[in-house]
């Protein structure tokens, strides 16, 4: 897995870069991965990335159908998010991971439909896909634990409601 630097100034990001950032969606809960394709100068980049497809340059990774969302290279500006120290990079040992132009390529190579699916090919799917060669999501996988701890939790608290006395 990668090491990860919180982003201080536009300076640290390059083009073959993974970045991430929380999520406007879901209180910032989730996090949207890019690949960073080119510095547009100061704090604006243009990136690649699985978006939903009908809302513009949009900094969610939130939950929708198949067809809801495409692969797309857009200019983004992360000055806020650089300003308030929440930009991610993720930084793979060289035997991990593509050189710079082979991660652009791999990122260009889906542009277009992309069939979302929260746990099996999100953001961070495609991100570390076009990275690494191989599709995790962290992220995923968390909230799949998360989510039956819950449900474990809420079966539990039944039970003993339900438990005759």
């Amino acid at each position: 897995m990668p090491s990860t630097t919180v982003v201080t100034t536009a300076k640290q990001i390059h083009a073959g870069d993974q970045i991430s950032w929380p999520t406007q969606a879901y209180s910032g809960i989730f996090s949207h991965h890019v690949i960073v394709v080119a510095p547009q100068g100061g704090t604006k980049f243009k990136v690649i990335h699985a978006r939903f497809k009908d809302c513009g340059i949009v900094q969610s990774s939130g939950f929708g159908t198949e067809d809801s969302h495409v692969v797309a290279e857009d200019i983004i500006d992360l000055k806020e998010d650089i300003s308030k120290k929440v930009v991610v990079l993720y930084e793979y040992e060289p035997s991990e991971c593509s050189e710079p132009f082979e991660v652009i390529q791999n990122a260009r190579s889906k542009l277009g439909k992309f069939e979302y699916d929260a746990r099996n090919n999100n953001c961070e799917h495609f991100a570390r896909w076009c990275k690494t060669g191989n599709k995790i999501s962290v992220q995923a996988i968390v909230a799949e634990d998360v989510a039956l701890a819950v449900s474990a939790a809420a079966v539990s608290s039944l039970l003993q409601i339900l438990k005759p006395k």
